[in-house]
C-alpha cells in the first residue's frame, strides 16, 4: 500500500472517514457532496466517470439517506413512519407498516436478541428520560429509570411478517437511533452500486456519522480503501488507526460520541438496559465491519455493551469483525480484521493475546 500523499477527511464530525493517498489527478474524486441528515454529517465521494453524472450520483446517495430518515426511521420527525407508529393509539394496534420499516425493525430486534437484555428495539422509554433523543440531557431519578425499564423489553414487541404489522405495549417507544446511520449507508450504497454497475462510476464512499460504506474501488488499479477510525481522545478530525478494506460497511460506537456532565460526573449515551444507566466498561469505542450497514451499526453498539469476550460469538454468527479500543489506549482486533489494522498514533498499542 502506498503511504505517500495526503490524508483526506470527508467531514470533521465523522467518526470514520476515507483516507486516500493521492497519487495523481486520475485518483481524485470525480465529485463530492456534504450535508446533514439523521442529526449527523453526511459525506459522499465518488470516483471515476464524467463530472456531471458523478455529482448527480453523489447527491442521489445523500438524498436516499435523507429520505430514509424523514420518511421512515426518525423517532422525532412527525413526517416519519416510525414517529406515526410510536404515536398510534393502542386500540389501533397491531398497525400495518411498510416493508421497508418492517425489515429494519425485524433485523434490529434479531440482532439485539443476542444482547442478554442490554439493548432492545424498544429502548425509547429510557433514552427519552435521559434526553438522549433531543440532546436535552439529564440524569433521571432512579424511580423514573425503574418505570422506564419496564417498557424496554422486546418480548412485548410483536412483528407479524406475513401481515407486515407491528404491535407493542402502551407506553413502549420503538427507537432505531442505534441502527439508523448504518441503514442510511445501506440506502446510499445501493445508489452508488447501481451507478457503478451502469458504468457511470468506478466507486464511492459514503459516511453517515459513525458509519461508512465503501463501494467499488477508488483507483483504476483497484487499490483497496483505507478508512480512518477516529481517536476517542482526540478531536473530531483526528484518526488513530486506518483499516484497509474492500467493499464493506463499517460503524463505530464510542462513549465519546455524546456525553454530558451533571454534578461533576460525566455520562455517555450508550445505555445498558439491564441497569438503566450508561454502560460501565473499560472500552471507549468499538468499530465493526459487517455485511450490511445496519448490522455494522447495531453490532458496534452491541459489542460495546457486551465487551470483547462476550461479543466474539455474536460477531461470528453475523460474519462480522471488530476493533476494540480500551481506555488505556490498547486495541484488540478480531482474527479476520487484525491484518487490516494500521495504528497511526504511537500512543496506541495492540493488546497482548490472552
Amino acid at each position: 500500500m502506498r503511504k505517500s500523499g495526503i490524508f483526506r477527511c470527508l467531514a470533521a464530525a465523522l467518526a470514520l472517514t476515507a483516507l486516500c493517498g493521492c497519487s495523481g489527478a486520475e485518483n481524485e474524486p470525480s465529485a463530492a457532496y456534504q450535508n446533514v441528515a439523521m442529526g449527523s454529517a453526511v459525506s459522499v465521494q465518488v470516483y471515476g466517470g464524467e463530472a456531471a453524472a458523478a455529482r448527480a450520483a453523489a447527491e442521489d446517495a445523500y438524498d436516499a439517506v435523507q429520505a430514509l430518515d424523514v420518511q421512515v426511521l426518525s423517532k422525532n420527525a412527525s413526517s416519519s413512519e416510525l414517529y406515526r407508529l410510536n404515536h398510534t393509539d393502542a386500540a389501533a394496534l397491531p398497525a400495518k407498516v411498510s416493508g421497508e420499516l418492517f425489515d429494519v425493525l425485524q433485523r434490529t430486534k434479531e440482532i439485539y436478541s443476542a444482547s442478554g437484555g442490554r439493548a432492545s428495539l424498544a429502548s425509547g422509554a429510557l433514552t427519552q428520560i435521559w434526553g438522549m433523543d433531543t440532546n436535552e440531557f439529564r440524569v433521571p431519578a432512579s424511580s423514573e429509570i425503574e418505570r422506564a425499564l419496564l417498557l424496554c423489553s422486546d418480548d412485548t414487541v410483536s412483528l407479524d411478517e406475513a401481515a407486515c404489522t407491528v404491535s407493542f405495549l402502551p407506553g413502549q417507544v420503538l427507537n432505531l437511533g442505534s441502527v439508523g446511520k448504518g441503514a442510511g449507508c445501506d440506502k446510499a450504497a445501493a445508489v452508488l452500486q447501481e451507478a457503478v454497475e451502469a458504468g457511470f462510476l468506478r466507486g464511492g464512499v459514503v459516511s453517515v456519522g459513525g458509519s461508512v460504506a465503501t463501494v467499488g474501488t477508488w483507483t483504476e488499479d483497484g487499490e483497496p480503501w483505507r478508512v480512518g477510525v477516529r481517536d476517542p481522545f482526540g478531536g473530531a478530525n483526528v484518526y488513530f488507526a486506518a483499516l484497509t478494506v474492500g467493499e464493506t460497511y463499517i460503524s463505530t460506537s464510542g462513549s465519546y460520541e455524546k456525553q454530558f456532565t451533571e454534578n461533576g460526573k460525566t455520562y455517555h449515551h450508550i445505555l445498558d438496559l439491564t441497569t438503566g444507566y450508561p454502560a460501565k466498561t473499560d472500552l471507549v469505542s468499538v468499530t465493526v465491519t459487517a455485511r450490511t450497514g445496519l448490522e455494522s451499526d447495531a453490532l458496534s453498539t452491541l459489542c460495546f455493551l457486551l465487551g470483547e469476550q462476550a461479543a466474539q460469538p455474536v460477531l461470528e454468527s453475523f460474519g462480522a469483525e471488530a476493533l476494540f479500543v480500551y481506555a488505556d489506549k490498547t486495541v484488540s482486533a478480531s482474527a479476520g480484521l487484525s491484518g487490516a489494522v494500521e495504528l497511526l498514533d504511537t500512543a496506541y498499542t495492540f493488546r497482548e493475546a490472552a
